[in-house]
């Protein structure tokens, strides 16, 4: 059985491998003009905004509990609680539409959208579709990683 600090060091070291995955299986191109997907760069500055800002490479960029609650928050505070809980929790994944994911993202998905280089629509567009399957497998034990402090 895994305790509580392997299961948040195995959500988090899973952020890159969660959004290829997702990518993959909704057959969006993974390299872009510079190197990397436009969609898995927003996907990283939503859930791991400090290791972006601080240049980290894709695979040392790990999911920051804070920023995965602050985007369950988000959903939850918009109404779209029982969609994201599907996302965690074990079973399917509710959909999202794109319409949703903009409300419950505010001037956030404005910001994305500028860093990325994506259009607006076409990014939450891209994050309704990937946003399920990344959540569900950085949450592969149905809750969320807690932060833990450095022994």
């Amino acid at each position: 059985m895994l305790s509580d600090r392997d299961t948040v060091s195995l959500a988090m070291s899973l952020l890159e491998e969660a959004i290829n995955a997702a990518l993959r299986e909704h057959d969006v191109s993974q390299v872009g003009m510079a190197g990397s997907s436009s969609v898995a760069d927003a996907l990283r500055s939503l859930l791991a905004p400090k290791a972006v800002q601080a240049g980290l490479a894709p695979h040392d960029t790990h999911v920051e509990p804070d920023a995965l609650q602050e985007l369950v928050s988000r959903l939850e505070h918009a109404g779209y609680g029982e969609i994201i809980g599907s996302w965690i929790g074990d079973g399917g994944n509710k959909t999202i539409e794109p319409q949703q994911i903009a409300a419950a993202l505010g001037p956030l998905a404005n910001d994305l959208s500028r860093n990325s280089g994506l259009p607006r629509e076409m990014l939450v567009q891209e994050l309704a579709r990937l946003l399920p399957a990344v959540i569900d497998r950085i949450t592969p034990h149905g809750r969320l990683p807690h932060a833990v402090a450095a022994p």
